[in-house]
């Protein structure tokens, strides 16, 4: 090893007066940090794109609904699913085959339509269980939810961004309307 306390001294003082390659340790040491953020902030992009998307896709789809366009076509509820789907996919390509998921219910107030869903949610897990398509008829109060199972995609964030197990977001979007009196 060392000769002496001194030379040790001096090896030290040494090592701590070096300036080569202090860019690159400065580098290492804020580099992890910076990918960090840039990499979080990207994820949080592109979840609010997103769900944009999502709001807006319900928003277009359910107005075939609302004006009784869908009622008067006969359109089922994977006709109305895959609306939504093309209305998903104008801004962002999204799979929506396993991870779109859509709720039509009627309800005789907008108190009993507030009151009325159950959280999808349950202990970690997404419940796809119970979801039902009745667009209703004129006048009907209507709400339309979809639900959209998001792939985190920066592992790392997995325990931030996640709401359910898997490492997956559900997102949800609702609209609430009174049907117009078509015929």
């Amino acid at each position: 090893m060392f000769g002496s306390i001194a030379s040790m001294k001096k090896a030290l003082r040494r090592f701590g007066r070096a300036r080569r390659g202090a860019a690159a340790v400065e580098f290492a040491l804020v580099a992890i940090p910076f990918f960090l953020l840039t990499f979080g902030m990207a994820e949080v992009a592109m979840m609010g794109f997103a769900q944009t998307s999502l709001n807006n896709a319900v928003s277009q789809t359910a107005r075939q609904i609302r004006t009784g366009r869908a009622q008067m076509d006969g359109m089922s509820a994977s006709d109305v699913e895959e609306a939504l789907c093309t209305e998903l996919n104008k801004f962002m390509m999204m799979e929506c085959g396993g991870n779109l998921f859509l709720d039509v219910d009627r309800f005789d107030s907008f108190t009993n339509a507030s009151n009325g869903a159950a959280d999808p949610i349950q202990n970690g897990e997404f419940e796809e269980a119970g979801f039902g398509y009745s667009p209703g008829a004129p006048s009907d109060i209507v709400v339309v939810r979809a639900y959209y199972r998001w792939k985190v995609m920066t592992p790392l964030f997995e325990g931030i961004f996640a709401n359910v197990s898997g490492g997956e977001r559900i997102m949800i979007a609702t609209m609430m309307f009174r049907n117009e009196p078509y015929q």
